[in-house]
């Protein structure tokens, strides 16, 4: 009986044991002496997952919670970077970042809602025993370092904010500068800098359809009384390096921050990882972070934790481009307006094949044509619609996709739609010509074709004027 009461014992504890670890947060252990606990975090009006990485063993380690840049945001996406900053000796939170359903898409989004997300974030990892509750930060990369001010100045949870290749100007500043910056390296001529690199977005702010757009991450972190650390790169290309980190040390300075540090990683990119340029090769590698960078990060957070404060600001890094405003958008340079264009193109150079079918489909004789004509009503269309699909290709690849080579500071797509610009130009001379000579024996009805396809040229050459194809 004894045994058997032993035995029962036995069993119960191993069931209860059973049950603690199946209720338990799932931790796992990683190379290097790391250990992964997976967790979920509460706030911010949602429920979501999270990874805290920390050495084994750990207990009271400043903390270091990582919000991710734009595009989508699941936690492993920045795996790497948590892991070496654990190896560094700081307990690291990462954690799912909202979804199209949630808020945040290409389309839309809400840095309100996204630094709600980090301070919940924060306040998690401030319960866990690997981190010290009063030592828990955010780093913030790209789009992610306006969240991480946003968060601080919204709340006293974080101690310490650090931001990597963060900008200073707001998001549509920001994109069009990336855009500028990548034709310019690239060869594109400076009078094709503006319409291919930022008109098409002034289109969008017009019309507010630019995600985040004038949001000015300056007066939040003016509001920051907490120590700053902002990291740049030397060859960044996504960001205007030399004029973020001149607005940054301003504004600190003008605040009164006793304790912040502007340092610049030399021989880098946007992504902190090796180039000598700021393009990726083939062999280019996200997750490689420079040793330096890691260092720098992990030194200055360490020296938080031994009561270090000073300010630190190295020389601000070079920028070939400067970065200027996007203009207000003119009424005919609207996204309204463009599309209202393209509309009237259609209609104006559509008129003469569609009343040429209609004809035929009468059985009435056909109707007076020139090459031309016949020119204009092909091309006609063809050049501003593609012009338009080119400004926003340049918008979708931050100006690193030309589709060809650069011929003549342009890229040759753009010589091609330059010339078939001037043959529509040509061919309306050559056809209002044609059409004056001849103005006897035409028929009032190709009077008219002709007459639209003229009007379509003459809306179309001072718009593309203003989209940098006709100079």
């Amino acid at each position: 009986m004894t045994s058997l009461r032993s035995a029962t014992a036995v069993l119960g504890a191993a069931a209860a044991a059973a049950v603690a670890l199946a209720v338990a947060p799932a931790a796992a252990q990683e190379p290097g002496g790391l250990v992964e606990t997976e967790i979920s975090v509460q706030g911010a009006g949602r429920e979501f997952g999270a990874t805290v990485i920390a050495p084994e063993g750990a207990e009271g380690l400043p903390g270091l919670v990582l919000v991710a840049g734009s595009g989508p945001g699941e936690r492993d996406r920045y795996r790497a970077h948590a892991e070496v900053f654990a190896e560094a000796g700081v307990a690291v939170l990462l954690y799912d970042k909202r979804g199209a359903d949630e808020g945040y898409s290409y389309t839309s989004a809400s840095i309100e809602d996204l630094a709600d997300d980090a301070v919940a974030a924060v306040e998690a990892l401030q319960e866990r025993p690997e981190a010290d509750p009063d030592l828990v930060g955010l780093h913030g990369h790209s789009e992610g370092a306006w969240v991480v001010i946003e968060a601080a100045a919204r709340s006293t949870a974080p101690a310490f904010v650090v931001t990597s290749g963060g900008s200073a100007l707001p998001p549509e500043d920001t994109q069009a500068w990336m855009n500028r910056e990548s034709l310019h390296d690239a060869g594109v001529s400076e009078r094709l800098l503006d319409p291919l690199g930022r008109q098409f977005i002034a289109a969008l702010v017009a019309d507010d359809l630019f995600r985040l757009s004038g949001y000015d991450p300056l007066p939040a972190l003016a509001g920051i009384d907490r120590p700053f650390l902002g990291v740049f790169a030397e060859h960044d290309v996504n960001t205007a390096p030399g004029t973020s980190f001149a607005l940054y040390e301003e504004t600190l300075r003008e605040a009164g921050n006793p304790n912040f540090a502007l340092r610049v990683i030399p021989g880098v990119d946007h992504g902190m990882v090796a180039s000598e340029d700021g393009s990726h090769g083939e062999d280019y590698d996200e997750d490689a972070l420079d040793q330096t960078y890691v260092d720098t990060v992990a030194d200055w957070i360490h020296g938080l934790a031994r009561g270090e404060s000073a300010v630190v600001v190295d020389a601000a890094p070079g920028q070939d481009v400067e970065a200027t405003a996007v203009p207000e958008a003119p009424w005919y340079g609207t996204a309204t307006a463009t599309l209202a264009a393209l509309v009237l193109f259609t209609v104006l150079f559509g008129a003469y094949p569609i009343a040429a079918l209609v004809r035929r489909l009468r059985g009435r004789p056909g109707m007076e044509a020139t090459w031309a004509s016949r020119t204009v009503a092909v091309f006609g269309p063809i050049v501003p619609l593609v012009v338009f699909v080119y400004a926003a290709w340049m918008l979708m690849s931050g100006g690193t996709e030309l589709l060809g080579p650069v011929v003549a500071g342009r890229p040759v797509p753009w010589l091609v739609i330059e010339a078939a610009a001037v043959l529509v130009v040509a061919a309306a001379i050559a056809l209002a010509v044609q059409a004056r000579r001849g103005r006897a024996r035409i028929d009032r009805a190709s009077k008219a074709r002709f007459a639209a396809l003229l009007a379509g040229v003459a809306v179309l050459i001072p718009w593309g004027a203003y989209w940098g194809l006709i100079v």
